[in-house]
């Protein structure tokens, strides 16, 4: 009898475990597919909140982020982060298959250029209610980056961090006399088209010495180049301002190509005569020869001036090349881009308050006074400011100074699809005064139907 009850009990318990495991994995067993992409105890169970954090990056800027979080989750103890990382191409096709499986993190980094690819698919929680609600000063952010992470009118993420374009020259090449046998003068501060074009013809050198403006000069031996400029491989970063720059635009409202107006046509033909013609500027050919980035063409020391992004300046110091910084040349008016990366909340996240904290802290001051303080990237609110130049210095001022300049131009499906699937390829060798640009512009623009 004690046996047949000792087995009675055995089975009873092996009953009652198994209820247990069951209950556990319904209610908490795997909490981040249970939370939709976050995970952790609820608001106000007295338990700190866990949420996710996700973006793309390399393992040095993860770490960087992480250093951001431990100060966040310093000041907020209630709220525990957990990041997760990719490179870009897996975050965005991690992100698609997230908000398909409705299992997104609940904030997540994203790109100007892919609000309106990502906003159709429903992943954003709007946020103008809950900036008003918490009175988050938008002041300190310009118009321009705010409205680069809008959709339909509404605030769908908010800027965390400004990057923007602007000119460098090599300042080495302008001091040796070798280099700079006439005497070109750096670039002012606001360079017209017309100064730049004047200073690189002075600096674009034969293998005998002699200036693209001289008798006998040899363009089949070029040693040094004034300028390295790929107009049509760098529409979105540096054709695009160009543009708005003479009054014309790359895409028209209605997403259709804009590049056939007598505005757009001036620009076009301007950069084909610097290649085609005048032999001051670099072929793509000639690019590849040199390193393939245009914005790296300054660190061959075979090039006086090329355009790129305020990133590029730690590129240029691990080459050991003395730059100097002025705006993007211009036609008639100042203009840029301004590259924001933003920071956005999950349209299904259980955890909106802790989101929302975590959001509004890396994108306001606090937050982003850490970020400037790290001193890589610029900081989208204008309350970081002084933290910035007290870190980087003075001279990278420019970088603050130059957002006023940035273009609004969101990008559409079709902008996205203009200039990173098929713009390049037929815009390339065109606007290098090698091809047929009227051929070109007429098979963009049926694209683009």
């Amino acid at each position: 009898m004690k046996a047949k009850s000792k087995r009675l009990f055995n089975v009873w318990a092996l009953v009652l475990a198994t209820m247990v495991v069951i209950s556990g994995c319904v209610n908490g067993g795997s909490s981040e597919n249970a939370n939709s992409g976050g995970s952790g105890s609820s608001e106000g169970s007295g338990e700190p909140v866990t949420i996710t954090y996700s973006q793309w990056g390399t393992a040095e800027e993860l770490h960087r982020t992480q250093e951001l979080l431990d100060q966040f989750m310093k000041a907020n103890t209630d709220i525990k982060v957990k990041l997760e990382g990719k490179d870009w191409g897996s975050y965005w096709d991690g992100l698609t298959a997230n908000a398909a499986g409705g299992t997104l993190p609940d904030v997540f980094k994203t790109s100007y250029a892919y609000v309106e690819k990502y906003a159709e698919l429903g992943i954003f929680k709007e946020l103008d209610g809950l900036l008003a609600e918490n009175q988050f000063d938008l002041n300190n952010v310009d118009k321009s980056l705010l409205g680069l992470h809008q959709y339909q009118g509404k605030q769908v993420s908010l800027p965390i961090d400004a990057n923007v374009i602007v000119w460098y020259y090599n300042k080495a090449i302008f001091e040796n006399e070798t280099t700079n046998p006439h005497d070109a003068p750096v670039p002012s501060l606001e360079p017209t088209w017309d100064e730049i074009t004047d200073i690189a013809t002075k600096l674009t050198l034969d293998k005998n010495g002699k200036s693209a403006d001289e008798a006998g000069f040899d363009a089949g031996n070029i040693k040094q180049w004034g300028l390295s400029i790929s107009p049509g491989s760098t529409m979105d970063w540096f054709l695009e301002p160009e543009l708005w720059s003479n009054g014309a635009k790359l895409v028209n409202d209605d997403g259709s190509l804009a590049l056939e107006t007598p505005e757009a046509m001036e620009v076009l033909n301007y950069f084909i005569d610097l290649t085609k013609n005048k032999k001051i500027n670099t072929t793509p050919a000639q690019i590849e020869g040199l390193g393939g980035q245009v914005n790296l063409a300054i660190t061959t020391s075979k090039v006086a001036m090329n355009p790129g992004g305020s990133w590029n300046t730690t590129n240029y110091q691990e080459a050991g090349v003395d730059y100097g910084i002025s705006y993007l040349p211009k036609f008639k008016t100042n203009q840029t881009v301004v590259q924001p990366a933003g920071l956005a909340i999950s349209s299904n996240t259980k955890h909106e308050e802790a989101a929302y904290k975590l959001l509004a802290w890396l994108a306001g001051p606090d937050g982003q006074t850490e970020l400037a303080k790290q001193g890589y990237s610029i900081p989208a609110n204008k309350a970081a400011a002084d933290a910035y130049i007290a870190t980087v210095g003075e001279d990278n001022k420019i970088f603050l100074d130059a957002q006023q300049y940035g273009i609004v131009s969101p990008f559409t499906t079709k902008k996205t699809d203009l200039v990173w699937t098929y713009g390049e390829q037929s815009l390339k060798l065109p606007l290098a005064g090698d091809g047929d640009l009227t051929a070109a512009l007429k098979d963009l623009a049926s694209k683009m139907q």
